[in-house]
């Protein structure tokens, strides 16, 4: 909703205006007062609902003269170490968990009309202007609260079902590394084990090696020395 802000903004100025205005305030201006709102409102309605006609989403010309709006300021990034939010579709987290259509858009048509008031304005205003215009919606207050009620619900149950799931991965990894590390644990004893084997192999061949040369020196003739010339 393009210009949801603004007349988030009017409607506001509107109920101000209204509930500032004195007894002594003639019928006419009232009356307008109450026209004008109710228009303002009927058109949040239009635009909140599905299926609004791409000349209502267009921006609007600005007038000639008329001040440029203020750009756009970019959100400034998380700050070091903050979780970044994953990207869920939680429309289908409400509908798997069994939340009626019907049910998020009220919660919807709610929240949309709460971003579109200014920041600042008293909670007492936002009551009475978010209740007004969701009366213009038809829409029951009291289901409202019901549905958001269900969608915390059903993001309880999805979140206690991701840390199950969660905990249960992390549960058969640390048993698998549990497992690997038994037979690291096990690999290199073995490697141990074989050298301390051949050093004593090699020990036993080296005596042996002696005795055999030993036998063999003393049976073997000696060298005869060379001829006299």
């Amino acid at each position: 909703m393009p210009d949801e802000k603004g007349l988030g903004s009017k409607l506001l100025g509107l109920f101000v205006e209204v509930g500032d205005k004195k007894p002594a305030d003639d019928a006419e201006a009232a009356e307008q007062g109450e026209q004008s709102a109710a228009d303002l409102v009927k058109q949040l309605a239009q635009q909140s609902q599905p299926g609004a006609t791409a000349a209502s989403a267009a921006p609007k010309e600005r007038p000639a003269g008329a001040a440029a709006p203020a750009p756009s300021v970019s959100r400034p990034p998380p700050p070091s170490g903050a979780v970044t939010p994953a990207k869920v579709d939680f429309d289908q987290v409400f509908k798997t968990a069994g939340v009626d259509p019907q049910e998020l858009d009220r919660v919807r048509k709610a929240e949309d009309l709460l971003k579109g008031l200014p920041e600042g304005t008293p909670d007492a205003l936002k009551r009475q202007i978010v209740e007004a215009s969701l009366k213009a919606f038809g829409v029951d207050l009291q289901k409202i609260s019901q549905a958001a009620t269900n969608q915390l619900k059903a993001l309880d149950t999805f979140t206690r079902l991701k840390e199950a799931q969660t905990q249960k991965s992390i549960q058969d990894a640390q048993a698998q590394i549990a497992k690997l590390e038994d037979q690291v644990i096990g690999l290199k004893a073995d490697i141990d084990k074989r050298n301390t084997e051949l050093a004593q192999l090699q020990a036993a061949a080296e005596v042996r090696r002696a005795e055999v040369q030993r036998v063999l020196g003393f049976f073997l003739p000696a060298p005869t020395g060379s001829p006299s010339p």
